[in-house]
């Protein structure tokens, strides 16, 4: 799609965080001009504070055709991780994934672990081997799958920011977006320092995606999630999902994480928190009693009534769009969903974004 002849954009997007850097750069590869507007005084304010665990979760197994969409995700990522390395550095740490199962969840997801294919199942001298120093209760089933990711949320971002930055997208930090409203035959966009115009609107805004003086709102709403980093000398082999996780770190640290806290927009952390996740952390791992707390750590995760992204035009509008809502996986799904939103903006092609995602379901709150 070739720029508009004009001075306006093709796309002005608001927020720029991993989802919103990602989109930039599938719209402008393909020919179209993209306007940045990102508030912060540095793009990505949950990426930068995302645990960077990029496993799908098997909260969504029931869901198959969001599930199936999740794993061809981290697909798209293990390419941006083979593309983009090279160029701007190291920001990923390739681990197996050991998932830690009540009889509850086994009963919840039925015969689908094993007909999807998540992973092995292990225990005895096999299991024993592949959890080196951790403490784990017999009571659990262990499912090991090989191919589990960690990526640091700050140099994949800065990663893409080169790429965008290398195709031409002009990128405004600092910039408060107040209202966007629709203006004829483009999208007029108030902001703090005056109005600026575009051909169509993209919120890509985080937890911060609702209102802005739209007449229906996003159906993105923030949940609060704290973590710790810790420096120990122990040696973690593997991503163990349990109740929270543990993770070895892009560095040498392990990460614990993380809280999932309806608590609006307050985004420090607290002592009951990071407690519940320190317990749980040397609970697992003992050797962690004697390690050091680097980093206590919250985010914002843009979540969503129906549990999935929002990807769309907002109802109502024409030349308003929103890419946002995606909870615990924004890393691991943000390529994928980039590529299928800007396939629906440029060529008026939406399959390639499950129909839960659809802001009509978010508005209404269906599953």
């Amino acid at each position: 799609m070739p720029s508009s002849p004009s001075a306006l954009p093709d796309f002005a997007l608001v927020g720029g965080g991993i989802v919103g850097a990602c989109l930039a750069e599938e719209l402008s590869g393909q020919g179209a001009s993209v306007l940045v507007l990102d508030s912060g005084t540095e793009s990505g304010h949950a990426t930068n504070r995302a645990a960077g665990v990029a496993v799908p979760s098997l909260r969504y197994l029931n869901d198959r055709e969001f599930y199936g969409w999740l794993r061809a995700a981290k697909l798209d990522l293990d390419a941006d991780v083979a593309r983009l390395e090279p160029r701007y550095g190291a920001f990923s740490v390739a681990r197996p994934v050991l998932r830690a199962l009540r009889e509850p969840d086994i009963d919840t997801y039925g015969g689908l672990l094993d007909e999807v294919g998540v992973g092995t199942w292990i225990a005895g001298d096999e299991l024993a081997a592949a959890t080196t120093g951790l403490k784990l209760p017999p009571s659990r089933r262990y499912l090991l799958a090989e191919d589990g990711l960690m990526v640091d949320g700050r140099g994949y971002l800065d990663a893409v920011l080169g790429r965008c930055r290398d195709q031409g997208v002009t990128w405004q930090q600092g910039c408060t977006v107040r209202e966007v409203r629709e203006d004829g035959r483009a999208t007029a966009i108030r902001t703090d320092d005056g109005t600026l115009h575009a051909d169509r609107v993209v919120v890509t805004a985080g937890a911060w995606s609702s209102g802005k003086g739209l007449a229906e709102s996003t159906g993105v709403r923030p949940q609060r999630g704290q973590m710790a980093v810790l420096r120990t000398e122990e040696t973690l082999t593997c991503i163990l999902s349990s109740a929270y996780y543990l993770a070895p770190g892009v560095g040498d640290d392990v990460i614990v994480g993380a809280t999932e806290e309806d608590a609006g927009f307050v985004s420090h952390v607290t002592t009951e928190g990071i407690g519940q996740l320190l317990r749980f952390a040397t609970t697992a791992m003992p050797g962690l009693a004697d390690s050091v707390p680097v980093e206590l750590r919250a985010g914002l995760r843009p979540v969503s009534d129906t549990g999935r992204p929002v990807a769309g035009a907002v109802p109502g509008h024409d030349r308003v769009f929103v890419l946002a809502g995606h909870a615990g996986h924004g890393l691991l799904s943000a390529r994928m969903s980039a590529k299928g939103m800007a396939a629906g903006l440029l060529a008026d092609d939406w399959d390639a974004l499950p129909r839960s995602m659809c802001p009509a379901h978010a508005r209404g709150g269906v599953a």
